[in-house]
């Protein structure tokens, strides 16, 4: 599978590069920069801007409206009638964003002054209404505000249109910014607590040898996990983590059970089949470079620090926690951060000190805040609305004070040609490590050279 996923990917880069228009058809568009009369249907709440109102709408065209006092702006569902030009979005920089909108699956965008308004038909605003905003009303429903009702929605949904933007880049320069956006983390305690729940703690598992009860357990299990992806917008996150744990479980029923380099392939190879510009989204890219560097380095970290006279007391419950948490964080951590550098430009220092604070208190609030999707505002789910609030104000407290410690981010800057250099490093690495120390020059030639040109950055001789 790795094999075929070397194929995928190549293949998409030479398709992206001499016939782009073969993976973006989608967005091609006759009229484009003319100057005509449009119509769009508005399909999502409106975003507010400095100097306009963001919508989505079905025609996958970016609209922005510009505020007017005189008049009260659309909702979702509304149909607007317009004459503008659809633009592509041209270059910041060296970053094309007309061509990152296409891989968004977004055509251009618009921008409106003088426009007709037909509201949406009576009796349909549910309908209307996305389904994550519908949730996201249920959380408020149960007593949850501001702030925190906030958080909740991004863990809890994905919803994340009332995040504030300091408490995002809070987040960001905490090393936390991955507990905001819905992913394998989320799609993990979801797992864990669906395998606890049906299982009664572990003790009513399926035997062994009784094949139809562990199909209808893991089978239970697989749609619970494809119907929370699709709840929280099929993100190329948690649809890694769903493909990835479908395959994991459907080997469990077939009495194989494996997490492997293959295993991850398989997942890739299957979502970019039906998704091929996943692989430019950042999301993707993350998701899955964290993955692999958790198969490959978390156990090889996990036997230097094994210690074998703590098993099975309470000591060595409390050390495996604490040990299995570092050694995740650093795993995924080493794996993320090249992309992260390249695309944010920014590093944080404290990701440990972050994750040890905020993973314990996300575990909790995701089950949390799916309860109060599920209880609304009645009595009981008012009752857990008091937790969740709690929970929630907890991580957003702790977040925002280990972004306030002197040193918590260093910005850097480098380039695509560094990112490959760090990630052939990696491998190297492993290989000296499985194969031979030979590979170790290698490993010393990737980084030095990751040095020499990020000394020509900082001196300004290299762009």
């Amino acid at each position: 599978m790795i094999a075929v996923l070397a194929v995928v990917i190549a293949t998409l880069l030479f398709l992206d590069y001499y016939r782009p228009s073969v993976l973006l058809y989608e967005t091609e568009c006759a009229t484009i920069d003319s100057l005509r009369t449009y119509r769009f249907v508005l399909s999502s709440e409106p975003r507010e801007t400095k100097k306009s109102w963001r919508y989505e709408t079905e025609e996958r065209v970016l609209v922005y409206i510009a505020k007017d006092s005189a008049r009260a702006h659309p909702q979702a569902g509304d149909t607007i009638i317009a004459r503008t030009r659809i633009r592509r979005g041209g270059k910041i920089g060296s970053f094309d964003y007309g061509l990152y909108l296409r891989r968004q699956g977004i055509i251009g965008q618009a921008y409106v002054r003088n426009y007709e308004t037909y509201p949406r038909p009576k009796g349909k605003e549910d309908k209307t209404i996305p389904l994550q905003k519908r949730l996201y009303r249920r959380l408020a429903a149960s007593g949850l505000s501001g702030d925190e009702l906030a958080t909740t929605g991004a863990l809890t949904l994905g919803y994340k249109e009332d995040l504030d933007p300091q408490l995002k880049r809070h987040f960001q320069a905490s090393g936390a910014a991955h507990v905001l956006a819905v992913s394998g983390l989320h799609t993990g305690i979801i797992y864990g607590l669906l395998l606890w729940l049906l299982t009664m703690g572990g003790r009513f598992r399926p035997r062994y040898e009784n094949w139809c009860g562990r199909a209808l357990l893991h089978g239970v299990i697989i749609a619970a996990l494809w119907g929370y992806a699709w709840l929280t917008g099929l993100t190329p996150s948690v649809v890694r983590c769903a493909v990835m744990l479908t395959i994991v479980e459907g080997g469990v029923i077939l009495y194989r059970q494996s997490v492997s380099l293959n295993t991850i392939a398989a997942a890739a190879v299957l979502i970019l089949l039906v998704r091929p510009l996943d692989l430019w989204n950042v999301g993707f890219q993350l998701s899955f470079a964290a993955t692999t560097a958790i198969v490959l380095f978390a156990k090889e970290m996990e036997l230097f620090l094994h210690r074998k006279e703590w098993v099975g007391s309470l000591k060595g419950k409390v050390y495996n926690w604490i040990v299995g948490t570092v050694i995740i964080s650093i795993a995924a951590q080493l794996g993320t951060l090249p992309i992260g550098m390249y695309t944010f430009g920014q590093m944080s220092n404290y990701f440990l000190l972050t994750n040890m604070i905020v993973l314990p208190i996300a575990s909790l609030l995701v089950p949390c805040g799916l309860a109060n999707v599920a209880l609304g505002g009645t009595l009981v789910g008012k009752g857990v609305g008091y937790v969740t609030h709690a929970l929630a104000w907890a991580m957003n407290h702790a977040v925002d004070w280990i972004e306030s410690l002197p040193g918590s981010v260093t910005h850097v800057q480098i380039n695509g040609y560094m990112v490959g250099l760090l990630y052939a490093a990696m491998v190297m690495g492993w290989l000296t490590l499985h194969k031979s120390l030979w590979w170790l020059v290698g490993v010393v030639g990737a980084v030095g050279t990751f040095c020499l040109l990020y000394f020509g950055i900082l001196t300004g001789s290299i762009r």
